[in-house]
């Protein structure tokens, strides 16, 4: 079905390119930004293909090929032109010094950025530490000066002007020092992981892929992941896990329904996900809510915190879609990255340890080149207006406009 999906794609790509369009027209003129980087990990299961989580703090240029970095360059240069005139960055990294392949992913970042005619400064925000020398996973060094601040501007030993940009995530809220600066923050402290939900980005998702389908007369769900939510849970003392699992069953029930329209013989299955977590922390793999109420010990555990010790009090339950790719017998799933809002190419994560329908992103996953298929094959050419469209691009694209409806429900 995703084949001919695909085909259907191209076969409309004016109508697709002007609906995107319209989009970009539309949050444009409610003042919503695109976002300036994201990264979407991507499941196609030969029926359906979905975005199952979106990434506003991407850490992973690094595993990016040659024409994608092209492809980042000449978008970083256009956005970037767009929205300010001074261009000196100061890159703000998250505080996990010692993941040497995070560090590759700055370093990859830093070029890229001053491939796009900036000057980029690597900033930190540990507090016992001064200027910090480090090296990445090849052996390119780095330096990461403190940031600190005087009044309402933040500085470094070589940055006093220009903008912010935000690479850490601030699972646990925002930083006292970059609170009220008057210089230009992006993405804005608002969209971190203390204030952002899953589940708000799910429904901007669920709501423009309704209305994509509708302009393409095809079914949604092919290109959804159903969701829903619930709050006010500790999985610790099991406050609220019996409404957690009436919301599997649930799903599972409206998944099932589908599954019976196509013919999927297949059994449903549904993740269970903190709604502010990220490095795949804070998620189970169910088949019914029976599942949910008899967690072992170790799984509960797993539930009631996410990064940075924050507390996991409210999740999102996800439709579960398998991978049909695989790299050596591991299961394998496309990650795209996205900057100034449009997709600019990927790369693949493998996991030996996984099979087609669990989490890949666990410890032990590596990354690969993005594999070509007639899907992928656009996003690994320089991507024009004269390109064939890509169904992983357009739905990235569609995530990237639902972040822009984010930062608006967020900012208000």
């Amino acid at each position: 079905m995703i084949d001919k999906l695909q085909d259907t794609i191209n076969a409309k790509k004016a109508v697709v390119t002007v609906w995107l369009e319209k989009e970009r027209k539309s949050i444009k003129r409610k003042g919503l930004p695109l976002p300036i980087y994201s990264s979407f990990d991507l499941r196609d299961a030969g029926y359906k293909s979905s975005i199952v989580d979106s990434n506003l703090f991407p850490a992973g240029f690094n595993n990016m090929g040659g024409v994608a970095k092209d492809n980042a360059v000449a978008a970083f240069k256009r956005y970037i032109e767009d929205i300010v005139k001074e261009k000196n960055i100061l890159l703000v990294a998250e505080s996990h010094t010692r993941n040497k392949y995070y560090l590759s992913n700055l370093c990859s970042l830093r070029w890229l950025l001053r491939e796009a005619g900036c000057s980029v400064t690597l900033g930190h925000l540990i507090e016992s530490e001064g200027d910090i020398e480090v090296v990445d996973a090849h052996n390119h060094k780095l330096t990461l000066e403190k940031i600190q601040r005087k009044g309402k501007k933040v500085f470094t030993t070589s940055f006093s002007d220009g903008f912010v940009l935000v690479n850490n995530d601030f699972s646990v809220g925002a930083p006292i020092v970059l609170k009220g600066i008057s210089q230009l923050v992006i993405p804005p402290l608002f969209l971190g992981w203390a204030h952002r939900k899953k589940s708000t980005h799910c429904r901007y998702v669920d709501k423009l892929l309704v209305e994509f389908a509708k302009t393409l007369k095809i079914d949604p769900w092919l290109v959804q992941a159903y969701c829903s939510v619930v709050d006010d849970v500790d999985f610790g003392s099991g406050k609220n896990i019996d409404m957690v699992a009436k919301a599997v069953d649930r799903l599972i029930v409206k998944i099932q329904k589908k599954y019976d329209e196509y013919g999927i013989s297949e059994k449903p299955y549904v993740f269970v996900k903190d709604n502010s977590g990220t490095y795949g922390m804070g998620i189970l793999s169910v088949g019914s809510g029976s599942e949910i109420l008899t967690l072992n010990s170790d799984k509960r555990r797993k539930m009631v915190f996410g990064k940075d010790k924050s507390k996991i009090d409210s999740v999102m339950i996800q439709e579960g879609v398998r991978t049909i790719h695989s790299i050596d017998g591991g299961g394998a799933e496309p990650v795209l990255y996205s900057v100034g809002g449009e997709v600019i190419g990927g790369f693949m994560r493998v996991h030996s340890g996984k099979d087609s329908s669990v989490s890949l992103n666990a410890p032990g996953q590596k990354f690969d080149m993005l594999l070509e298929t007639p899907i992928t094959k656009p996003l690994l050419e320089h991507i024009t207006s004269e390109s064939e469209l890509s169904l992983y691009k357009v739905l990235g694209d569609i995530a990237n406009l639902a972040i822009a409806y984010e930062y608006g429900d967020c900012k208000g």
